[in-house]
């Protein structure tokens, strides 16, 4: 039996390749178990799939809390390892991984597997802290018989910073989508909001928090030349009075639609003119992947780590922009927070549309490496079965 370990089945990135890969397991007639640490749920699990419940709580929301639960779980996980003859575990998430390890640490004799599904980088922490924790994510992930990184970016950074490139089996294993699904729900026809073929629309997608700098795009639409521009916000969270603020003093409140959380982004996805990934920081980010499934054109900041992998993967992966913008390969890269080359890159593809048109072409040609059949035999070619 494979178990698929995870935090909880909260709305987030890694659950849903999570969710993707129990879909795609099952059809390959694997002997499966979720094993889970909340009870927090966004998205259902498969009714076939067994699943247990490592606490009794919805939310560990007391971050110290979460530190002693580690070593809590770490001999229910082996309990149930060893009641149920699983042979592999496969984790997702820090806190999922480190239960993983330390299951191990004391006896567990499971082959131990750890997905790393975001950038693992302390340096901007005090000296002691920053020494203390990457000693404790080499040990815990040297633990680990397989570690996995999403994308060429993180695994490279992972092998020089956590000493990574002397484990024997670190790889990269991209994020699964069913492309098919993301074409069949992009075709549907949104029932809230009307997209006027007088107007151009820049779409985002993503929790509404600090890190998303979704504050860039408003700015950015406020600088365009062109007047009938529209941007629609998906997704939901706690910087969404201080965003319409923003949409407020630059004028252009009545042009910012906030949708909310939508459980099929891609019907409005595919009506966009553009997307928009505005982010300080990122993993492999499925949205822009689905975003050109989708057929719309990307800009996205050239953040850590994933968006230049995705949208120039030709280009030198460790480069890093700072004054100017970058057509590449599947879509146009930013500086980080540099909101007057944010607006010069959406007045370039509102204008240029062989541009846009190149672009989709060759976004779907760069699908494919993502095909979620593909990425799933990745995964199985791992299992010690």
């Amino acid at each position: 039996m494979i178990s698929i370990f995870i935090n909880s089945f909260t709305s987030g990135g890694a659950e849903k390749v999570v969710l993707t890969l129990l879909q795609k397991f099952e059809q390959k007639n694997l002997d499966l178990d979720v094993v889970i640490i909340e009870k927090e749920q966004f998205y259902e699990l498969p009714e076939q799939v067994s699943s247990t419940y490592l606490t009794q709580f919805d939310s560990l929301e007391k971050g110290l809390l979460k530190i002693p639960y580690l070593f809590i779980c770490a001999p229910k996980l082996k309990r149930h390892v060893e009641e149920n003859n699983i042979k592999i575990v496969q984790s997702h998430l820090p806190r999922a991984i480190f239960i993983n390890a330390f299951a191990k640490m004391i006896g567990s004799k499971h082959h131990a597997q750890a997905i790393i599904h975001a950038r693992i980088n302390f340096e901007d922490k005090p000296w002691i802290y920053r020494k203390l924790i990457k000693w404790i994510y080499r040990k815990v992930l040297f633990q680990m018989d397989t570690v996995i990184s999403i994308c060429d970016v993180m695994k490279n950074e992972q092998d020089e910073y956590l000493l990574l490139k002397n484990h024997p089996n670190h790889m990269r294993i991209y994020n699964p989508h069913n492309l098919a699904k993301i074409r069949e729900m992009s075709n549907e026809t949104p029932t809230d909001f009307v997209f006027s073929p007088e107007k151009k629309y820049i779409i985002c997608v993503g929790r509404w928090v600090g890190l998303k700098r979704f504050g860039d795009v408003i700015q950015a639409l406020s600088q365009l030349e062109n007047d009938k521009v529209e941007l629609i916000f998906i997704g939901n969270g706690e910087e969404e009075m201080p965003l319409k603020e923003i949409a407020k003093k630059h004028k252009v409140e009545s042009a910012v639609h906030f949708l909310g959380y939508r459980d099929n982004p891609y019907q409005y996805l595919s009506r966009a003119d553009i997307y928009v990934l505005s982010s300080d920081t990122e993993g492999l980010p499925n949205i822009i992947i689905e975003s050109m499934v989708c057929g719309t054109p990307v800009i996205s900041s050239d953040c850590i780590s994933g968006p230049r992998e995705i949208l120039h993967p030709t280009s030198d992966l460790t480069s890093i922009l700072k004054d100017k913008i970058e057509k590449g390969t599947h879509g146009i890269l930013y500086p980080v927070g540099e909101v007057g080359l944010l607006t010069k890159a959406m007045n370039m593809l509102l204008e240029d549309e062989d541009l846009c048109n190149e672009f989709i072409q060759k976004g779907y040609e760069r699908m494919e490496e993502f095909d979620d059949t593909k990425i799933t035999q990745k995964y199985i070619d791992t299992f010690p079965l």
